[in-house]
């Protein structure tokens, strides 16, 4: 009796835990909305790769809570937002009011001081390493599984290549399609985290090469040659790009290889010229939040919230080992070394 007692008060303060989280979290934004209202901040102005179903996830969810903000969604890759926010800068024209950026545009962004430090209660429940590597500027809300993506037409199910080490063999000759990894972005972590895990190396990625991939500039480029049978696998697919268009019909399934996933992540940061400061900091809690997340998640993203439930129809981790979340410090500052290698291994020009 004594036993089933203790368990009973173990749960009764886990749950006045979570409890207290969750309130703090809402006393948070309450007090974000409260200060943004009484600014008269009527939007918040994202400069955003965020893709349009992710955006209808979440947008029904923030008109219903703050209705007197509107997002302006402004949507472009990050590559093309990091050149609009650095024109924007030089012109002293300060109009956004919370930017998305990964690891190749957030060292320019941070050079120039246009990311504001913030902190949100939110992140005590984050899952790691995203936790315990934050810097005080990037929020990680948006996670994608990178694995490989199948033509279902040509390939049967027993036929899917599951590791990475596969598909350095023979057979795979003509078959296979890479995103240029110069561009950055996943294509480029994945190439990174290949070329300096010993499991895999240069050895892989040369015998990858003598397969002939096709080589396109992004990761929709080559999902799109999947779809149509142009190849059999691409090499670098994002789950969220993968798994809504097989829901959509297209002959295409994500395969997680059993050797290893690479968590990338898109972060958004507070401009530090926002002309919305209390809407930006209540838009970046709001995506980080368990319910932010789990918004995010029916779009097929990854939750970086350990509260948040996991999409039942996206990719399960399921104990599948995380090879790598970000390039480190040393791979960022060698990156002309590692585009040198590129070029060579992958007869890039």
């Amino acid at each position: 009796m004594r036993r089933f007692a203790g368990m009973a008060g173990a749960l009764a303060a886990l749950c006045m835990l979570a409890t207290g989280a969750r309130a703090q979290d809402d006393a948070f934004a309450a007090d974000l909305y409260k200060k943004a209202r009484a600014a008269k901040e009527s939007k918040v102005s994202f400069y955003t790769s965020m893709v349009p179903a992710q955006f209808a996830a979440i947008q029904p969810l923030w008109a219903k809570r703050y209705p007197d903000i509107q997002i302006e969604h402004v949507r472009a890759d990050l590559g093309q937002t990091l050149e609009r926010v650095l024109a924007e800068s030089r012109a002293k024209k300060y109009l956004a009011d919370v930017i998305s950026n990964n690891e190749s545009s957030y060292p320019v962004l941070q050079q120039q001081n246009l990311l504001a430090k913030f902190d949100s209660p939110s992140r005590q429940k984050w899952i790691e390493p995203f936790k315990s590597a934050f810097n005080g500027v990037q929020f990680p809300s948006r996670v994608l599984q990178i694995g490989l993506a199948v033509n279902t037409n040509k390939l049967k199910e027993a036929e899917y290549p599951r590791t990475w080490k596969e598909l350095g063999d023979s057979k795979w000759k003509n078959r296979l399609g890479i995103p240029d990894p110069r561009v950055g972005g996943g294509a480029q972590l994945w190439f990174l985290t290949m070329w300096d895990k010993p499991e895999f190396g240069e050895k892989l990625l040369s015998a990858i090469a003598a397969n002939n991939p096709l080589i396109k500039p992004g990761i929709i480029q080559v999902q799109q040659s999947v779809e149509l049978g142009e190849i059999d696998v691409d090499v670098v697919a994002y789950d969220y790009v993968t798994i809504p268009a097989r829901a959509a019909g297209k002959p295409v399934q994500f395969v997680l290889p059993r050797d290893g996933t690479i968590l990338f992540a898109t972060y958004d940061s507070v401009a530090t010229n926002a002309p919305n400061p209390n809407a930006a900091r209540l838009l970046v809690h709001f995506l980080m939040s368990k319910d932010g997340q789990e918004a995010l998640a029916s779009a097929y993203v990854t939750p970086v919230h350990s509260e948040a439930a996991i999409n039942p129809n996206g990719s399960q981790l399921k104990g599948t080992p995380v090879l790598s979340t970000a390039p480190s410090d040393e791979q960022v500052k060698k990156l002309k070394t590692y585009v040198g290698h590129m070029n060579r291994v992958l007869g890039l020009r």
